[in-house]
């Protein structure tokens, strides 16, 4: 018998350990075969035929097999790899895919948000007349839900005609009208469009003009109906405005006591009032879209043509005086041409406006004897004297009246007196005087002297004494008056005031140094006091055995000159603020009107109309005399202040007096001024707070303290439409 050579132990030791190794293995794999999820073709470790769980042997392990196994083994690998490959790039390729989808998905949701968002109604219909999506925009506006806008076609569709959910807030006067126009849209295709009024969800209607167009498939076939819905409210108020304002226009045209036509390039007449046809004897049907030369009437009355093709040439306006022969006899005319333009500047037509001026040629010839007769005598005075008619029209102008005016005797002769010397903002009042004259025969400035401001023709105003006398001549009345320029009078008594306002504000800044330097002085005292006794006290608590005793007695003086310090700074406080002041009954309007006497010089320099609306109902007040007066008297200089550098508009500055329905007695000032800024109005009444260059920002602070002391209120508003309104209101006094 052959004997086998001998493993070395190494060997040996290797084969025990592989074989322990697949024992344990083998142990393992029988243990999990339960939940083994490897395919069948997955290679079998055991590779040889001997039983499950048997341990190997060692003849078991050769060579051959074990290379076998590992061949296996390898192949096993290669395949999980090849499939961990396919398997990354499939998930790769799904992931690419998921994005893309991701990426169309959230397109869809921006778009649906923007179609939410728009602002404008949009929504779209099935082919059937169903409503399957309509807009937040529409919502909001109506007040309607989503849910019942959409609502399926058999739970609404009771009726042929029934129209959908979302245009149940048609107005129900248009339904039937609505509900042709959609169902025939629908039915055909087509799509719709129409305009009637919705109901908002405020309560009102709102005009909207719908529209529908078919969304088709490649087919032709329709997919949707995508709408739209624009509120066109606006529009149609803009355009019924239109419309009234040229039914307005035209009666203002009939109404007109001249002549007026329009004709177009090529002479056609386009318009004609009733005047026209009253002095021509032609209707508008026989003319509208004639000539000059297809009626006999207007050939002979040749006049009405002249230059009328020159105005579209020229593009300018023409003015010019003719002479007509009509059934009448000759009649004077004054013609205005002017070509009339459409909205892209092109000329159109030309516009013609006659007036029959005979009888102011007449008067014209009237006029020119009288001032030959009354030229000496005005030209004599040195002071200006002026005559007008009862017309208010200007008839004689002497020299000197051009001197102090500007107007020479040619220009100002014809013109109506209060748009020449008289400023805008006595205008009115003047021909409420003049009217009240002629009705009445009684003038208030009537043969007195009275000072007031006129107009230059540069448009600078300055202060005149007017004296007016009225005559009647000839059925008629005519006026004279006398005007003398008061210019370097008041420069003098400027100057003067000028002069003492100076000297008043030196005396009121010396006495302001004055009390800063009391102030400073009472508050320095306890000041230096603090100072010395924390000196003390820090001195006794650094020893190195702290005195405390002596420390406690130094912080109680410190605390008592705080204290005094603080007192005296209290005592400032009320006395700028809510001191209590000594009141008696008082009467607020005398109060008022011995404030206005003191500003009289003030606002005549500034030349500023006062308007005082004083209720004499007004009941007595507690309250002392001197400090309201000091209120009313810088409310006032304020006021003045703001319309220094007003020229654009009156200076006026109204004052009114009340009682509010909470038996509060209120005074208001409001002025023409400069107004004031929202940023300002909520600080306006703080202390150090001004508006002005060279303001302390005490004057309103200390307003504001007299009137709470007094149980009042004091506010300021922006005027309207300009200017401020200060106001201050106080309780009325109980007996």
């Amino acid at each position: 018998m052959m004997r086998l050579k001998p493993k070395s132990k190494k060997t040996a030791r290797t084969a025990i350990g592989r074989s322990s190794r697949t024992r344990q293995k083998g142990r393992y794999s029988k243990s999990k075969i339960a939940v083994d999820d490897r395919r069948d073709d997955s290679p079998n470790l055991s590779g040889t035929q001997q039983s499950r769980g048997e341990p190997l042997g060692r003849s078991s392990l050769t060579p051959e097999r074990i290379r076998s196994v590992k061949k296996k083994i390898m192949a096993q690998r290669r395949t999980q790899r090849h499939r961990i490959a396919e398997l990354r790039t499939a998930s790769e390729a799904l992931s690419q895919e998921i994005g893309q989808y991701k990426q169309v998905l959230d397109r869809s949701r921006l778009q649906l948000e923007i179609l939410h968002k728009l602002p404008a109604v949009a929504w779209t219909i099935t082919p059937d007349g169903n409503c399957d999506f309509i807009n937040q925009f529409y919502l909001d506006a109506t007040g309607l839900s989503a849910d019942y806008c959409t609502a399926p076609l058999e739970t609404w569709r009771k009726n042929p005609g029934d129209l959908p959910p979302f245009l149940s807030v048609l107005h129900p006067d248009h339904e039937e009208r609505v509900s042709h126009i959609f169902w025939d849209g629908v039915r055909s295709g087509g799509g719709w469009s129409f305009e009637a009024p919705f109901l908002h969800a405020d309560g009102s209607y709102h005009w909207h003009f719908d529209r529908a167009v078919p969304a088709r498939d490649a087919q032709g076939k329709v997919l949707r109906f995508v709408g739209s819905s624009s509120d066109i409210q606006e529009l149609r108020s803009a355009r019924d405005s239109l419309m009234d304002m040229e039914r307005r226009l035209l009666a203002i045209i009939d109404g007109s006591p001249n002549l007026i036509f329009l004709k177009d390039s090529d002479g056609r007449f386009l318009l004609v009032n009733r005047e026209f046809e009253r002095l021509t004897g032609i209707s508008r049907d026989q003319i509208i879209g004639k000539t000059d030369d297809d009626l006999s009437k207007l050939r002979e009355a040749g006049a009405l043509r002249t230059n009328d093709r020159e105005v579209p040439r020229s593009g300018e306006v023409m003015a010019l005086e003719e002479l007509a022969t009509i059934d009448r006899g000759p009649r004077w005319s004054a013609v205005q041409k002017f070509p009339i333009v459409d909205r892209d500047g092109q000329i159109y037509a030309t516009a013609h406006i006659t007036t029959d001026v005979t009888a102011r040629k007449r008067a014209e010839e009237q006029l020119r004897l009288a001032e030959d007769r009354s030229r000496l005598i005005l030209d004599s005075s040195l002071d200006a004297v002026v005559t007008i008619d009862a017309s208010d029209a200007i008839t004689g102008w002497s020299k000197s009246a051009g001197e102090i005016f500007g107007w020479s005797c040619e220009e100002a002769v014809g013109k109506r007196m209060v748009d020449t010397i008289i400023p805008m903002q006595y205008r009115e009042a003047h021909l409420r005087g003049f009217e009240h004259f002629l009705a009445t025969g009684e003038g208030r400035i009537l043969n007195r002297r009275i000072e007031i401001a006129a107009l230059h023709r540069a448009g600078h105003e300055f202060p005149v004494e007017l004296t007016v006398t009225a005559i009647r001549f000839e059925s008629t009345w005519h006026f004279t008056a006398f005007l003398r320029d008061l210019t370097d009078k008041r420069r003098v008594e400027e100057a003067l005031r000028e002069a003492r306002d100076e000297l008043t504000r030196v005396t009121r800044l010396t006495a302001m140094g004055q009390l800063s330097a009391s102030i400073a002085h009472e508050i320095n005292q306890p000041l230096t006091a603090i100072a010395a006794n924390s000196d003390t006290c820090l001195y006794w608590l650094s020893r190195e055995e702290p005195d405390l005793a002596k420390a406690r007695a130094a912080a109680h003086r410190l605390a008592k000159d705080a204290r005094r310090a603080s007192e005296i700074i209290a005592r400032i406080k009320a006395l700028m603020n809510k001191a209590p002041v000594q009141r008696a009954p008082l009467d607020i309007n005398d109060a008022i009107r011995d404030v206005m006497k003191l500003t009289q010089g003030e606002l005549r320099k500034h030349r500023i109309t006062t308007l005082a609306d004083l209720h004499e109902s007004v009941p007595w007040i507690n309250g002392d005399r001197v400090q309201l007066q000091q209120v009313i008297l810088n409310l006032v200089l304020n006021s003045i202040e703001s319309m220094t550098h007003v020229e654009d508009r009156p200076r006026t500055l109204s004052i009114t007096s009340r009682v509010l329905d909470d038996k509060m007695v209120e005074v208001s000032f409001h002025d023409t001024g400069i107004g004031l800024g929202s940023t300002v109005v909520d600080r306006l009444f703080d202390a150090f707070f001004t508006t002005k260059h060279n303001g302390t920002g005490m004057g309103l602070a200390i307003c504001r303290s007299i009137i709470e002391a007094h149980e009042g209120q004091i506010s300021a508003i922006p005027g309207a439409p300009f200017g401020a309104v200060f106001q201050f209101s106080l309780p009325p006094h109980h007996e």
